[in-house]
């Protein structure tokens, strides 16, 4: 069914995703998406930001100030899954 529209007074905003192709690692590409993403979600009014990162992105966003808030196994196609982590972020 449809999602509720999240509110900025009570829900987080939520990054849904973004990958940088491995040729274009290590040029400012994650860091211009998410300030990019972060000045639209300030503009929209929230306070709050979440997300949910592979491994791999882990330490990115740990840089710009996000905190693991759970770890888990996200499933995929198959029976398979991959470990990935929650991770908020306070905006004010």
């Amino acid at each position: 069914g449809a999602q509720a529209e999240l509110n900025p007074a009570t829900d987080a905003a939520r990054v849904r995703a973004f990958f940088v192709h491995p040729a274009w690692e290590r040029r400012g590409l994650g860091r211009t998406l998410l300030e990019t993403s972060e000045a639209a979600i300030r503009a929209a009014g929230f306070a709050r930001v979440e997300l949910v990162a592979t491994l791999a992105g882990e330490a990115l966003y740990a840089r710009f100030g996000y905190a693991v808030a759970e770890r888990y196994e996200a499933p995929l196609p198959g029976g398979l899954t991959i470990a990935v982590v929650r991770m908020t972020k306070s905006l004010t």
